[in-house]
Parts: C-alpha cells; structure tokens; sequence
C-alpha cells in the first residue's frame, strides 16, 4: 500500500510506501525542481538528504522515473542511474537513443543505439524519428530488462 505525504512548497502530495511513512513524516521534506529531474530533500540531523537515500540507505540511490513517486518500486540502487536520464534536449531528435544523420545522397535518416556495458550498440537505421525511438524502447527491454528510460511513443 501507499500514503501521500504532502509538500508544502509545491502544494501537492508525493507517494511513499507504508513502511516509510513514519519515519519520512519526522523530517520536513521539499521538493526542488531543475530543468530534468525532481528532487525531494530535506534536513536530516543537519545534513541535506535526498529521499531516495532516506528510504533506502544508499548514497547514491535514485527515482527511476521522475515524478512525485518514492515508493521503493521506483528507486533504484543499481550502478545504472544514467539508464533513466531524459533524451537531450538540444538534441536532433525528442527520443533517447536517436540521433538524425545526413546520407551521401543529402537525405536525411535517423540511427538508433543503445549502450551496453560500455560499448554502443547500433539498433539499425530508420526512415522515421517513431520507428528509431520504438527501437530504442524494444532494445531496453532486450539489453536492460525494461530498466531504463523508455521514449514515450
């Protein structure tokens, strides 16, 4: 199950799971917004605190997907924390994993690849940004078992 905890700086509510709750509701906890992601902090015995390292205990724990989500089914603990970064956004293309590129013939295509244990991984070479970014999505499931950002198509 799940209770709201509610955040007075946004006026809203974020979700954290039962077990949580109580020792969560001890703090005062604030949400900071930047141009990618969402944070929730607060003042743990003098030291500023992200949530998802509250909830879990590790140092470098993360929202999977960054919303007003933190209950432990969307924090991570892996090393993998780069998997859910948002797409660029001074990028070619609006989904992670895609980039356009110019043909000999002065045409242009999109490539879709993916990182794999530190090596890129080229998933093909499409006639739309759709059908390159649906490539990228199909290959986090293949690669990382779904844990990862998915393009939303």
């Amino acid at each position: 199950m799940m209770k709201e905890v509610y955040i007075s700086n946004i006026n809203d509510y974020i979700l954290v799971d039962d077990e949580d709750y109580e020792n969560i509701m001890q703090y005062k906890w604030h949400i900071n917004k930047n141009y990618c992601s969402t944070r929730a902090l607060g003042f743990v015995k003098g030291k500023k605190v992200a949530l998802p390292h509250f909830i879990t205990g590790v140092n470098h724990a993360y929202q999977k997907v960054k919303n007003l989500d933190f209950r432990r089914n969307n924090i991570g603990i892996d090393k993998h924390k780069y998997r859910y970064r948002k797409p660029q956004s001074n990028a070619s293309s609006q989904y992670k994993g895609v980039r356009r590129m110019k043909m000999n013939s002065g045409n242009y295509t999109w490539i879709s690849t993916i990182h794999v244990n530190g090596k890129s991984v080229h998933l093909g070479t499409f006639d739309t940004e759709i059908e390159a970014g649906l490539a990228y999505n199909h290959a986090v499931i293949e690669y990382w078992d779904g844990n990862g950002y998915m393009n939303d198509i």
